[in-house]
């Protein structure tokens, strides 16, 4: 028979991209017996064993090369093809051979496959012989193939590629470790090696003196860049990458251009390179399970009607179609996105009327085998609306509580509002997601709607009363979730208290441990925490015995701050730490569950001065905080962003902060979170000597000196506490010791009464102060004290350091502090004062100072006490420079070293604390 020698040798290609990777895959190939390349048409297989294949050849390797077509034949016409790619290598065959080759006498198959042996026994090196597209082949030569592998000798290697898994004993070969594998995952081009086939499609137009518009995408920014979206489209496929280079030519310059199995250029390789040659059984079955995103073989047997889908699956997969396996087991599949799309529209195109069928029979099949949202999204796609609504209806709320909300929004938005308003668990369900976005008005409008709905489905008996009355719970629930988001605490514990007493029956697993964190929030934010511990136990044990992971993770939202104001900083600490593992592990970093705890954990990192965890957290959590969140989180994400950013030096920035929460409390009328940004700003700007802004920001919360003190009622929340430190603050800076220790003294009562201990450290650090500049040092010490032995407990350092220089002077003052006492607060005390200087404690702190004039004396040096007596007696600073000789400067930073000392920014302040404690002359 003639050899058709073309055969022998791998085509010529034009442009062959450097894959590293894969070229280093040459030192395992010389290892192995059997090397197979396995993927769809169009990956790279024959160009990859080329570059193989010439690689080899350069470095005087014996190779030899056979390209099949099917048109080999069987038995001898097919080993004639195989020894005469071995003597094109170099190898010497046997004379028989020989013999038949040049006069194509007649021998039977066993006889040439026994010569071909002998004689690759007696080539003495390596050899290595390349089978492209074996896909081709019969059962014969593929057999044939499959023996020689087996008998061949150990210095020959087999490197095969094939669009389908070849049929060569490949589990066995694999056992004995005989075979290396390259399929289409490695055979991919990566990002980067389509950024470089752009390149070169850039240089080559340029060099052809043609507008290059492909170089603006390539230019654009990574996650939109030409060759991201190239690589995202064809998910690797090299042929589909190849082919849209051209479409480039008519792209906008301003974006990256999408792909699809529409382009024509890629259409007409489908049709021509996998479509056609496929049996009119093969071909309708692939068309009609296109319409699947993924899919199994018992969902494309009621699709198609059909009973053997998992024999053509298997098929399929085997000669290379295009089919990617979607698991381990090899159940699901799904197809390549631009061969879907190719097939769906040529279905389109023969068959217009069938695609809703076949979708509404996946719709049909979901619904069966409880998977709602893929019943609900063949449905819509499907057009028929009333059927996905009413699919919706039925299973809105499952998706809600396994954090896919979005996703219910997303097909509801779909959904007319005319047919809309006729489903209200859809409309609750959506009444939820815009109370967690803070979109408060149109949350009520829908809730409203839904009650209407519901009274007419009553009226008109349309409903069963049990499903009525679990729609009724629904709808109670909602109104507790706007209430939350509102922060009107008092109506959420009502409505907690009542879904809890009235539905017992109805209660679900969710919903039940979503109630109990609203009200340990509610209850926290009213000091109501004598029954934290009992409440919390039974809230845990209602999420234990549920599935929902969310829940959990809600409710340790919940208790985690609940235990922080009752002063169990490690024990909140845990718990938060645990939901947020627990929340990244099943809905990542920057999701609104993880953020909740990720807050809380921040302000705890915070207080015991970890700031760089609490920047890091803070960061994570605020944002998710800001698009879907709770006056809680909010209030946390600003107030410690803000405060970090002062502890770091930068009070503007700090502001800033602040300014921004302001915007987001105005916009969303949350007054509780108003009141405390304001709070801590009056805080800043009083420390920095701005006492007039100061004042302006309180009466803009309606707090002024003016009015009545606000002291707890009888009923007091958070949002009264807030208002009292910013009225004691201001008459703290104004001098009114007196009226703002009543007051203070109240409040400290009260949270004691109430076991708020975190509030209660607070309320001691202001009296302690109080108490020191009206020259009562010994109710200082003892409000000081109280505050350490709580603060020492709870690791609440940045209560203590964040009150500036008094605070120092306070803790100098203090009893014990310089002796090496074992007690808690004492050590405490030390390690605060060390943090103010960076340093351990000075010896000076060692001292007993027993009255506040000794405190004040021990730090003002006697030249700070000259200049204060100067500027008491009326002379400007540069008066007082003159007179004692130094520059205006000078006395100027002499001025601020006494402002720090003795607490206040403002000059005449400072002069009458000192003449009040006599260190200079009245």
């Amino acid at each position: 028979m003639a050899i058709i020698r073309t055969k022998l040798t791998p085509v010529d290609q034009v442009e062959i991209l450097d894959r590293p990777a894969l070229m280093a895959r040459l030192v395992d190939i010389e290892h192995t017996r059997l090397t197979v390349v396995s993927a769809a048409a169009g990956y790279g297989k024959s160009t990859l064993l080329s570059q193989w294949y010439r690689s080899l050849r350069s470095r005087r390797r014996v190779c030899g090369w056979l390209s099949a077509d099917g048109a080999e034949g069987e038995g001898t016409n097919w080993l004639s093809y195989v020894i005469a790619a071995a003597a094109e290598a170099g190898v010497s065959l046997e004379p028989e051979i020989e013999r038949f080759l040049r006069i194509g006498a007649c021998a039977s198959a066993e006889l040439l496959t026994t010569a071909l042996l002998q004689s690759l026994e007696r080539f003495r090196g390596r050899v290595f012989l390349f089978f492209d597209d074996v896909h081709l082949l019969s059962t014969g030569p593929i057999a044939t193939l499959d023996h020689l592998i087996e008998r061949t000798p150990p210095n020959v290697s087999f490197i095969v590629s094939s669009r389908g898994t070849p049929t060569l004993h490949l589990a066995r070969r694999r056992a004995r470790g005989e075979l290396l594998e390259i399929r289409a995952e490695d055979l991919k081009f990566s990002e980067e090696d389509i950024e470089r086939l752009l390149g070169r499609a850039v240089t080559a137009a340029a060099g052809a003196d043609t507008p290059v518009a492909v170089a603006e995408p390539v230019q654009s920014s990574p996650k939109n860049s030409q060759a991201a979206v190239l690589e995202r489209d064809a998910e690797g496929w090299i042929a589909g990458v190849k082919l849209s280079i051209p479409l480039l030519g008519r792209a906008p310059l301003e974006g990256a251009v999408s792909i699809t199995g529409s382009n024509r250029a890629i259409a007409e390789f489908f049709e021509q390179e996998v479509f056609d040659g496929q049996r009119p059984e093969m071909g309708e079955f692939l068309l009609r399970t296109s319409v699947l995103e993924r899919f199994c073989s018992s969902l494309c047997d009621a699709v198609t009607g059909r009973s053997d889908a998992r024999r053509l699956l298997d098929e399929i997969e085997l000669r290379g179609l295009f089919l990617i396996a979607c698991d381990q087991e090899r159940n699901w599949y799904r197809y390549h996105p631009l061969f879907a799309a190719f097939l769906r529209r040529r279905l389109h195109e023969q068959e217009p009327e069938a695609e809703q069928l076949l979708l509404l029979r996946a719709s049909e099949w979901f619904s069966d085998t409880g998977c709602p949202t893929d019943a609900i999204e063949y449905a819509r796609l499907a057009g028929t609306t009333l059927r996905a609504a009413d699919l919706l209806e039925q299973r809105c709320q499952d998706p809600n509580y396994v954090g896919k909300v979005r996703l219910v929004c997303k097909f509801a938005g779909e959904i007319p509002q005319s047919v809309l308003r006729r489903y209200p668990g859809i409309l609750l369900t959506l009444a939820w997601r815009l109370s967690r976005n803070m979109r408060f008005k149109e949350a009520a409008e829908l809730i409203a709607a839904a009650n209407a709905r519901l009274q007419e489905l009553e009226e008109s008996c349309e409903m069963p009363a049990r499903d009525l009355r679990r729609l009724r719970y629904v709808l109670q629930h909602r109104q507790m979730v706007l209430a939350g988001a509102q922060d009107n605490v008092v109506k959420t514990e009502d409505l907690c208290h009542s879904l809890l007493r009235e539905y017992t029956g109805e209660q679900h697993p969710y919903l039940h441990g979503n109630i109990y964190s609203h009200l340990l929030a509610a209850q926290r934010e009213q000091y109501k925490i004598a029954d934290l511990e009992r409440t919390a136990a039974i809230a845990c044990g209602v999420v234990k015995r549920s599935s929902y992971c969310s829940a959990a993770v809600g409710l340790q939202a919940s208790i985690g701050p609940s235990l922080f104001m009752a002063g169990l900083t490690g024990r909140a600490r845990a718990i938060l730490e645990q939901g947020r593992l627990e929340s990244i592990g099943y809905s990542g970093r920057s999701s609104s569950a993880t953020s909740a705890c990720s807050l809380g954990l921040s302000e705890l990192a915070y207080e015991s001065n970890e700031i760089d965890l609490a920047e890091q957290l803070v960061n994570e959590g605020l944002p998710s905080a800001r698009e879907c969140g709770f006056v809680d989180q909010l209030q946390v994400g600003f107030l410690t962003l803000a405060r970090i950013r002062a502890v770091r030096g930068d009070v503007g920035a700090a502001l800033s902060t602040l300014d921004d929460g302001m915007a987001l409390a105005n916009e969303r009328d949350l007054e509780r979170l108003r009141l405390s940004l304001t709070a801590e700003r009056i805080r800043l700007l009083v420390q920095s000597g701005a006492l007039d802004k100061a004042r302006i920001e309180a009466q803009e919360q309606h707090v002024s000196l003016d009015d009545p003190a606000p002291l707890p009622g009888t009923a007091p929340t958070t949002r009264d506490e807030q208002r009292a430190f910013m009225w004691v603050r201001l008459a703290q800076a104004s001098d009114q010791f007196f009226s703002a220790i009543a007051m203070a003294r109240r409040w400290r009562s009260f949270c004691a009464s109430r076991g708020a201990i975190r509030s209660l450290i607070r309320w001691n650090i202001l009296l302690a102060q109080l108490h020191f500049l009206s020259a009562g040092h010994r109710a200082a010490q003892r409000s000081l004290r109280e505050a350490l032995d709580h603060g020492a407990s709870g690791r609440m350092l940045r209560s203590f350091l964040d009150e500036g220089p008094l605070m120092q002077t306070l803790l100098g003052a203090a009893s014990n502090v310089g002796i090496e006492s074992p007690r808690p607060a004492d050590v405490f005390a030390r390690e605060l004062l060390s943090h103010f200087d960076g340093r351990p404690p000075k010896p000076e702190y060692a001292q007993k100072l027993s009255t506040v004039a000794e405190c004040f004396c021990g730090h003002l040096s006697p030249k700070e006490r000259e200049i204060l007596s100067l500027v008491g007696a009326g002379m400007s600073n540069r008066e007082v420079a003159e007179h004692i000789g130094v520059t205006e400067g000078t006395v100027k930073w002499y001025l601020q070293q006494v402002y720090d000392k003795v607490g206040t920014r403002r000059r005449q302040q400072a002069v009458q604390r000192a003449r009040q404690f006599g260190l200079i002359a009245s």
